[in-house]
């Protein structure tokens, strides 16, 4: 396995996991809520839009303040360290270094096969 470098790599990745694995897109297959992730480190937000299980779409720089689903990772390298599983989901949310804004809980527990 590749170790990952960049948020670039890691979006890069969740598109590759949801077009790759039937599994992630049987469990994504009644998703449709719109998810921003907000970097606090760059101010960067990253949209990622589920459409069931028809596809997935990842805008770089976008962001919706309407978005049902909103999640902060204190820092770029949060995400990065997730993928490289140099830190757990859970950990990184018990330390507070992932946060969901909006929504619940169980949206980050269901995208985990997707971005963890």
């Amino acid at each position: 396995m590749s170790e990952f470098e960049s948020i670039e790599s890691c979006l890069k990745e969740i598109e590759r996991r949801y077009q790759d694995t039937e599994k992630v897109r049987r469990k994504l297959a009644n998703y449709e809520d719109p998810i921003q992730i907000t970097f606090l480190d760059t101010n960067r937000s990253v949209m990622l839009l589920v459409n069931k299980d028809q596809g997935i779409e990842i805008k770089d720089n976008s962001s919706d303040e309407n978005a049902p689903v909103k999640i902060e990772f204190s820092s770029e390298n949060v995400m990065v360290d997730l993928f490289n599983k140099k830190i757990g989901a859970v950990k990184a949310y018990s330390a507070g270094k992932i946060k969901v804004i909006e929504g619940q809980i169980r949206n980050l527990m269901k995208l985990k096969s997707l971005m963890f």
